[in-house]
């Protein structure tokens, strides 16, 4: 049979299973979460295995390793539906099965993320609209690049640097969670754009209160787009 559940000692439970994603624009693509089927579900209670249920999900030997939590026992026989990043991040696309482990996964007090994009930066109250993107996630493990969606600016992929206070992995629901960032990728660059277009261009006050660009070399074509010119009324 292909489902193949076996006990590898008294507490891990295995099951391999044929992966597959949720479709395009479900929300469930911006989550940790995965379906199982329901025989899983079945064997836990089995076993008298208490919820949260988190587990490791894995193939290649390990290779390609990652946690998750569930979000319901209504897979279809034999197959796991995950999110679309946590199937490329894993390379799923290169196996026909991958291991379900049930996983007791310790609860988490910190987490470091990197963003990918600068516009991060841009969004009002950042930490808060992370917050509502993290109630998707039960688990978060080091080397995951998780998927958020943020009303403004669309997709923004984040890389789990840290987590703590131990191990790998980190359960989050119902705990009091610290959440650092670090500079998103591409910060650097963006700063030293700004350095260089300031060396050539200065912001000048005019009497009547209204400001201006000029350059302060000639033969250079800039883009003033996002340059406030007005200064606001009071």
């Amino acid at each position: 049979m292909f489902f193949d559940f076996f006990r590898r000692n008294r507490d891990m439970y295995s099951w391999k299973l044929s992966p597959k994603t949720f479709e395009k624009g479900n929300k469930n693509n911006y989550g940790g979460k995965v379906l199982l089927p329901q025989l899983v579900l079945e064997d836990l209670v089995t076993s008298q295995i208490l919820p949260p249920y988190t587990f490791e999900i894995s193939h290649n030997d390990g290779v390609f390793l990652t946690h998750c939590g569930v979000l319901e026992f209504t897979s279809h026989h034999e197959t796991i539906t995950v999110p679309e990043w946590m199937y490329q991040q894993l390379c799923m696309d290169e196996t026909l099965q991958v291991v379900i482990k049930y996983k007791f996964i310790s609860v988490g007090t910190f987490v470091k993320l990197l963003p990918h994009s600068v516009n991060f930066l841009e969004i009002e109250s950042p930490k808060i609209e992370l917050e509502k993107c993290l109630r998707n996630y039960q688990v978060l493990t080091q080397g995951d690049e998780i998927l958020c969606d943020f009303e403004e600016f669309g997709d923004i992929r984040f890389t789990v640097t840290s987590v703590g206070p131990a191990g790998d992995a980190i359960y989050i629901v119902d705990t009091d969670l610290s959440v650092d960032f670090q500079p998103p990728i591409g910060y650097a660059e963006k700063l030293e754009n700004e350095r260089t277009v300031m060396k050539y261009v200065e912001i000048v006050e005019s009497e009547n209160g209204i400001k201006y660009v000029k350059m302060k070399k000639l033969g250079l074509c800039l883009d003033f787009g996002e340059i406030e010119t007005k200064t606001p009324k009071k």
